[in-house]
Parts: structure tokens; sequence; C-alpha cells
């Protein structure tokens, strides 16, 4: 009884703390009050003073899960509204991409490797600057721990989508601040860019896509050479 208890709870629970998360964020307009930030400082207390089993809560949220598919093919509205600027820019947004995804991976690997955080660890961040639906199947392929990858993207994501208004030049135009956020922050920081501007969402998605894209093609086939010459 208290399992079902807790399986009917935990969604509209988890609904109820974003829309007031999203509420306070409308309200005061402060980017360090993104959604998702909130909802995990709510969130992760209440799970372990319930004391609610993971396995539980993720069947419970499931369907949260479930409706992201529909909701990143939405992405494509505003990208397609925007279609006639992006094919102008190609050259140099597929120029940016590249350049942004070795950089992501590389950076971040290295920053593990000097902090020694471990062979696990710094495989991990290999795939930190990419969303989740490309990031799991990458680190499989990499040999990364994938929980732990998954992770990784999970709190750049939300940092990214906190620190990057803040930390972007305002006289950026909402192309190349969507792109940044896109890149640094993936589906976290496309949101938080859609809330911005149409525009900058518009660009966000595409980098992310692109990003994601792009390093699931070279990483895997590079970091099967690079491991053996290294030694890693």
């Amino acid at each position: 009884m208290i399992g079902y208890l807790q399986n009917w709870v935990a969604l509209p629970v988890t609904i109820l703390v974003y829309a007031l998360a999203d509420a306070l964020q409308k309200r005061w307009r402060w980017v360090v009050l993104q959604p998702m930030l909130i909802s995990l400082v709510i969130l992760i207390p209440w799970v372990i003073f319930m004391r609610v089993p993971v396995m539980l809560y993720r069947q419970a949220t499931a369907p949260l899960v479930w409706i992201a598919g529909p909701l990143t093919v939405g992405m494509a509205v505003p990208l397609f509204r925007e279609r006639g600027r992006i094919l102008a820019s190609a050259r140099p947004l597929l120029l940016t991409m590249m350049v942004g995804s070795v950089l992501a991976s590389a950076t971040a690997f290295g920053m593990a490797c000097l902090l020694k955080l471990g062979h696990a660890a710094s495989l991990a961040f290999l795939t930190r600057a990419i969303s989740l639906p490309f990031c799991l199947p990458v680190a499989h392929l990499i040999h990364a721990p994938v929980g732990l990858a998954a992770v990784i993207v999970g709190i750049s994501g939300v940092l990214g989508g906190v620190a990057a208004p803040w930390l972007m030049p305002e006289q950026w135009d909402h192309a190349s601040r969507g792109v940044a956020m896109g890149l640094a922050a993936h589906g976290i920081g496309t949101a938080v860019a859609l809330g911005i501007n149409p525009r900058m969402g518009a660009y966000a998605a595409l980098a992310m896509m692109l990003n994601g894209t792009l390093t699931s093609l070279w990483l895997p086939w590079f970091w099967g050479h690079l491991a053996v010459f290294i030694g890693f």
C-alpha cells in the first residue's frame, strides 16, 4: 500500500514542484531560479525524506520521459522559422560546431585528468557537452560509466543554463548567444534560450543537435585510436 501511494504521489509532486519553480522564475526573472535547478534542490531531499526508492520514482515519472521525445521534435518549429538565416550562415556555423565539439570534449577530459579524478570519471567527462540521447550510446561505445556520464551531463546542463546568460557579452547577437548555450548547456541551455528569445532558442536547438551528431560520429572512432596511443 505504501509503495502504491508513493508511486501515485511521485508524478504529481514532480510536476507541481517544476510548475512552482517555473512560476518563480517567470515572476522574478532571475536566471539563478532555473526551474530544473530549483526542482532538483526540492525533489532530492523530498525523495530522501520520504524514502522513495529510486527505481520506484523512476517508474512513476516515466511519462515525463515519454513526452520528452515529441517535445524535442517540437524544437524544429523555431528552426523552421529561422531557416533562411541559418542557411545563409551555414559555413561559419558548421565550422563553429566542429571546433566547439572537439574543444568541449577535450577540455572536459583534460580538466578531469589534471584534477586526477580517475579513469572512469575522465572517460565520462568526454561526453559532458552532448545531450542525454547522444551521451548514453557514446558513453557505451567508449566504455565510460553510463550512469556517471548521465549525471555529469545533467549537472553541466543545469549549471550552464544558470551561468551562460550572465557570462556571455551583451553585445553578442541572439544567434551567437544561442549557439553558445546549445553547445555548453545542451537541452537545458536550449530551454533557457527559448525563454529569452525565440531566435536564440532556435540557434541553441540547432547547436545542441549538430554538436551531438558530430561528437557521436568522431568521438568513438577517435578515442578508440587515441586510447591505444596514450595507453589510457
